[in-house]
């Protein structure tokens, strides 16, 4: 019987064939966290309570100082500086000051194909994209960060078959929310979600982070993609080590899959209070946004901006709309600054900020009680970006830049 990219990934690290709903203790190749009030600062006390005084194989880990940036309060920087005692007592590497971690992992070239990797953050599973198995623990990082192995069942897997090319005005993130009205937000539940298929080649780096970014919206523990010259040529152009090709067998056994023809997808809206509410943009054409946010580890990529610019470009912002633009990492805010988009960005009354997940949190650019705002971040929750009382839709970079221009939530095809 063959086997999907998961049950091979974890085969190699258990050094023995395993297959969905086989379980087993497996050693993570990276184990990471970022700092943010109860994590990493209860790791270390937990650790003492445990009898453990110092990790043994600091290799495997790598911390990232991505929330509170820059602290604003005395209270904050007394987290981050807990967070660099921790790290550098116990010999752990720890990054700051290079925007969001589940981004800057791949930069740096730690998560790698057919490698493991654990964190707390379900959003992990961003670094899917590489053919690199990410997933989210919640509270098991006590035991992978005390004993570097974690307990798993290895998953069943729901295989998303890609065709076509999108059209203009389309998005990546209107991909995936096609698949959550699609499928339902319980159709990879417990489940991998591992995408291939033609158009998948069709689809360039940054897209496929947005798309493996959102695992957990579908129910999913996390999602793979099959690797191809594209997330080879990402390894090569930076010089990386470590590229292997990951692809699953032909005769892999998937729980379910799922046909995708990206020609055939338009541009949605996610309404708030909750992920689940997909619906067409002519759905809520008109709705009035005061605000908008491109941004996040979902969305806050070059080619998020490229979209935004090729329609605000030459145009401006209406008066009163507060447009927050935030690059996922200062790799991607130097590239957009070379490539003349952050004056594009500027020009048009956008507010081009540091690379943070403040924004994505409500920590800045919070709204009021009343507003509406559009975002790519990752949850449109009540409160997720300030008041309870605001609400949050979740819509492409190409939606939020035409809908700034007129205040109002605007099919960006009008563009094109």
């Amino acid at each position: 019987m063959g086997k999907t990219v998961v049950e091979k990934i974890l085969s190699n690290n258990l050094r023995r064939s395993v297959n969905a709903g086989d379980e087993a203790l497996f050693s993570p190749d990276i184990i990471t966290a970022y700092d943010y009030p109860g994590y990493i600062d209860k790791y270390e006390e937990q650790l003492r309570e445990l009898g453990i005084n110092r990790v043994t194989n600091k290799e495997k880990y790598i911390f990232f100082i991505d929330h509170f940036v820059p602290a604003s309060t005395a209270k904050e920087q007394e987290l981050h500086q807990g967070t660099r005692r921790f790290a550098r007592e116990n010999g752990i590497r720890l990054v700051e000051g290079r925007g969001i971690g589940h981004q800057v992992i791949m930069e740096m070239g730690y998560a790698r194909p057919n490698q493991f990797v654990v964190h707390f953050d379900g959003h992990i599973s961003t670094v899917g994209a590489l053919g690199c198995l990410g997933i989210g623990i919640r509270n098991s990082m006590i035991e992978a960060i005390a004993t570097e192995q974690v307990s798993l069942v290895v998953p069943g897997t729901v295989r998303i078959e890609l065709e076509g090319s999108l059209q203009p005005g389309v998005t990546a993130r209107d991909v995936f929310h096609t698949i959550v009205q699609r499928i339902g937000p319980a159709g990879a539940r417990a489940c991998m979600i591992e995408y291939g298929g033609k158009g998948l080649r069709s689809l360039d780096m940054d897209e496929r982070m947005t798309l493996c970014n959102q695992a957990m919206f579908l129910g999913g523990i996390s999602s793979i993609m099959e690797t191809d010259e594209r997330v080879y040529n990402y390894f090569h152009e930076r010089g990386l080590p470590g590229y292997q090709e990951v692809v699953p067998d032909r005769d892999a056994q998937y729980e379910k899959i799922v046909q995708i023809n990206l020609t055939d997808i338009e541009p949605v809206i996610v309404v708030p209070p909750s992920s689940a509410n997909t619906v067409p943009i002519t759905d809520v054409l008109g709705i009035p946004i005061h605000s908008g946010y491109i941004g996040s580890c979902a969305s806050g990529r070059v080619k998020d901006f490229e979209q935004a610019v090729s329609i605000l470009k030459g145009r401006k912002v209406v008066d009163g709309f507060r447009l927050n633009a935030v690059p996922t990492s200062t790799e991607i805010q130097a590239e957009i600054s070379k490539m003349g988009i952050t004056a594009h960005l500027i020009e048009a009354g956008a507010l081009v900020s540091f690379p943070s997940c403040d924004f994505c949190v409500g920590r800045l650019g919070a709204l009021a009680d009343g507003e509406n705002a559009l975002s790519t971040g990752t949850l449109n929750i009540p409160g997720r970006m300030g008041s309870t009382k605001a609400n949050i839709y979740t819509a492409s970079p190409y939606t939020i830049a035409a809908s700034a221009i007129y205040g109002k939530i605007t099919d960006p095809r009008e563009f094109f």
